[in-house]
C-alpha cells in the first residue's frame, strides 16, 4: 500500500515511471482487500468467547473507538485544517472533502480530508454491525447475510454514490469473509484441514491475480479476498498446534501498521515534492519516500498511538481489570 501511494506521488511530483513499474504498483490496491478480510477475522476471533450483555457491548465499543480516534485525529484534523487554509495544496487542485466524515469517520457524500481514511469509515461500519454478536450470534450471521444480499442486489440496479457508496460497497463482503474464516478456525470441522485450506486459498488468490493482469475488477477482487480468507484459516489452524516464529522486523511493522497507514500518504506528498524540486530520479525518490514514511509511522506509533492506547486501557471504567479512581466533585 505504501509503495502504491509512493508511485502515485512520484509520478505526480517527480516524473513518469516505466509502464511496467506503474502497472506492478497498481496491485498495491489489493492491500485494502487484505485489510478488510483480516479485520473481519481478527474482530470475530478476538471476541468469539466474550460474554453477552450490555456491559460487554459498552466495553467493546469503548475499546474500538479509542483504538481508532486518538491516533487518527491529530493527522485527520491536521489535514482538515490545512486543506481549509490552503485549498490549492492538493496535487489535483481544490480537494473535495467532508467535514463530518473527516471528524467522525461516518458515511458522507464527500470523503475524509485524509484520503486513506475512507477505509476507516468502512471499519466503523464493521464495528457497528458486529455489536449484534453480543446480543445474538445467530442474529449477527443473519444480519451479515442480509447485508451481503442487499449489496449484491443493489449493485445490479445502480452504482452506489454519495454516502451510499460505503454501506453498499462490495468491499464489505470481504469483511464478512474474514468473519467466516474466524468461525471456521473456531470450529472442529476444519481443525485438521488447515494445510488444505491454505493451499486452496493460495491457488484461488493466484488465479485472481492472473485475472486481474489486465484489469482489477470487482469479481476477481472478491475471489482474491476469498483466497486470502482461506490462507488466513490455514495459518491460524497451523498456529494452534505449532509455534510460528515471525521475524522481529515483521512484528515491529505489524505493531506500527496503523500509524504507518495514517501518516504515509501526507508524508509521501511532502517527500516527493522535495524530490521533484531536487530533480531526483524516480527510483531514488521512491526509496526515500517509502523509507521516510515507514520510519515516521513507526515513530508516530511509539510517540502517539501506543501511549494513547496505554492511557485509555488503564483508565476505562468499563474494564474490570482497570484501576478505578474516585470521582471529583
Amino acid at each position: 500500500m505504501v509503495a502504491h501511494h509512493a508511485g502515485l506521488s512520484t509520478e505526480a511530483f517527480v516524473g513518469t515511471m516505466p509502464t511496467a513499474v506503474s502497472e506492478l504498483l497498481v496491485f498495491g490496491l489489493l492491500g485494502v482487500d487484505f485489510f478488510f478480510v483480516l479485520s473481519g477475522f481478527i474482530i470475530m476471533y478476538a471476541h468469539f468467547d466474550d460474554e453477552r450483555g450490555t456491559t460487554t457491548v459498552k466495553r467493546y465499543a469503548f475499546k474500538r473507538l479509542t483504538r481508532i480516534f486518538p491516533a487518527y485525529w491529530p493527522v485527520g484534523l491536521g489535514l482538515l485544517v490545512l486543506y481549509a487554509s490552503l485549498p490549492g495544496l492538493s496535487a489535483g487542485g481544490g480537494r473535495e472533502y467532508s467535514w463530518v466524515s473527516s471528524l467522525l469517520l461516518v458515511p458522507a457524500n464527500g470523503p475524509p480530508a485524509l484520503s486513506v481514511a475512507w477505509t476507516l469509515v468502512h471499519e466503523l461500519l464493521f464495528y457497528g454491525i458486529f455489536m449484534l454478536f453480543f446480543v445474538s450470534r445467530r442474529g449477527l450471521v443473519v444480519a451479515l447475510l442480509a447485508w451481503a444480499v442487499l449489496i449484491l442486489v443493489a449493485n445490479q440496479f445502480f452504482s452506489p454514490s454519495g454516502w451510499l457508496r460505503y454501506p453498499l460497497s462490495f468491499l464489505n463482503i470481504e469483511f464478512m469473509l474474514g468473519v467466516g474464516a474466524a468461525l471456521l478456525v473456531r470450529s472442529e470441522a476444519v481443525e485438521r484441514k488447515g494445510k488444505g485450506a491454505a493451499l486452496l486459498g493460495g491457488t484461488m488468490a493466484c488465479f485472481a491475480l492472473w485475472l486481474m493482469a489486465t484489469e482489477i475488477g470487482v469479481w476477481p477482487r472478491l475471489l482474491f479476498a476469498l483466497g486470502l480468507a482461506l490462507v488466513i484459516v490455514g495459518f491460524a489452524v497451523r498456529e494452534q498446534t505449532v509455534v510460528l516464529r515471525w521475524p522481529v522486523s515483521m512484528l515491529i511493522l505489524g505493531n506500527a501498521s496503523y500509524s504507518i497507514y495514517l501518516v504515509h500518504n501526507p508524508l509521501l506528498s511532502l517527500t516527493q515534492r522535495v524530490a521533484g524540486v531536487l530533480a531526483m530520479s524516480w527510483p531514488i525518490a521512491m526509496l526515500m519516500g517509502v523509507t521516510l514514511s515507514v520510519a515516521a509511522g513507526w515513530a508516530y506509533h511509539r510517540l502517539v498511538e501506543a501511549p494513547a492506547l496505554r492511557w485509555f486501557r488503564s483508565h476505562t471504567p468499563l474494564d474490570p481489570k482497570a484501576p478505578t479512581k474516585p470521582l471529583r466533585v
